[in-house]
């Protein structure tokens, strides 16, 4: 009895249309209200997803691991953080890998202000906020071909970088973003211009036109 279909992403549309054969529109949604904004970059790799094994965080340690050249830093938590924490400690990423926990808005709009590129790469993800977040943020993210929901956004080498899911192919990315201040800047502006499209005025409007 619906006069319209709307999905989250093209990815859950996809499903949809495979699974039951009906068509929906997409129709985006912006992430939770932070104080945005952008600053000089500070070299770390952000992840702020929950830290639960469907959001490849150990995919991003590995990565470190492999590439001395950057730090992360991962702002959350969730029930993988014990595993997370001793693969950090089995590859020697002391001192280089900050576990934060939960932190408030303020702080979590700072990392994103401050950090080189923001790593989402969940698998199969609906939609995902990261990357809207690592946008309004002006900062690149990092994502995989697998991931889902993100690929409506992060364009490779137009609003990030978009890699096979593989460690040494993340800790690539993660290193050239950071030794590429000027391409990741302007990745970065790319994004938050799309970001900056997608408010709730514009959604409602298109669920009540």
């Amino acid at each position: 009895e619906a006069a319209r279909l709307f999905a989250t992403s093209a990815n859950v549309a996809g499903r949809l249309e495979r699974s039951t054969g009906l068509v929906a529109e997409v129709l985006p949604h912006p992430p939770q209200a932070l104080p945005y904004r952008s600053s000089p970059s500070q070299g770390f790799v952000l992840s702020a997803s929950r830290l639960d094994r469907a959001k490849r965080i150990d995919l991003l340690l590995e990565a470190a691991a492999r590439e001395p050249g950057f730090e992360v830093v991962i702002a959350s938590d969730g029930p993988d953080r014990e595993r997370l924490e001793e693969i950090a400690r089995a590859r020697g990423l002391d001192g280089r890998v900050r576990f934060e926990g939960r932190v408030d808005a303020e702080e979590l709009a700072q990392l994103y202000a401050t950090c080189s590129s923001v790593y989402y790469a969940p698998v199969d993800e609906d939609f995902g906020m990261g990357p809207f977040e690592a946008f309004l943020s002006g900062k690149p993210v990092i994502t995989t071909t697998d991931a889902g929901g993100p690929l409506d956004v992060v364009s490779d080498r137009e609003t990030g970088l978009v890699v096979r899911p593989d460690a040494a192919e993340i800790g690539t990315a993660a290193t050239w973003l950071r030794e590429h201040e000027e391409e990741a800047a302007a990745f970065g502006r790319a994004g938050k211009a799309l970001a900056d499209e997608v408010t709730w005025d514009r959604a409602i409007a298109r669920l009540f036109s």
